[in-house]
């Protein structure tokens, strides 16, 4: 079983330290347990006052900036799907079987131009060409 663990200065409550175990390493008695994936990126923590309980909490910027790098990978494979199907819909005299299958071409790549309209861009769902 793998847990995640956070040190956090108790102070700043700024997190200095995240990382996964499996029980193989050991951690130090002021880490923290956490109940987040390993990639979240958190950067502070905030303590119930109530509680005395510390949780992450994910930095705006971050999350952002990671979003923004998702959806330019996302339009680059884009690009290059549409770049790579240029040739099906460029060619003045097609042979019979491309010209069978034009209309499913065109139905792609609009589809293929379609894909930055998803909402999560770390879940895209790509259509697939014709066969």
């Amino acid at each position: 079983m793998t847990t995640t663990f956070a040190r956090v200065d108790p102070e700043t409550l700024e997190v200095t330290l995240k990382y996964n175990t499996n029980g193989g390493p050991a951690w130090a008695p002021d880490d923290l347990p956490c109940e987040i994936p390993f990639d979240v990126l958190a950067d502070q923590a905030t303590r119930d006052e109530t509680t005395g309980l510390v949780s992450l909490v994910q930095d705006p910027a971050k999350v952002a900036a990671k979003t923004q790098a998702q959806w330019a990978s996302v339009r680059a494979q884009q690009s290059d799907l549409l770049y790579k199907s240029d040739w099906t819909c460029s060619v003045i005299d097609p042979p019979a079987p491309i010209l069978a299958q034009r209309d499913q071409w065109r139905d792609y790549r609009s589809r293929l131009r379609d894909v930055t309209k998803q909402s999560d861009p770390f879940a895209i769902v790509w259509p697939t060409p014709p066969a």
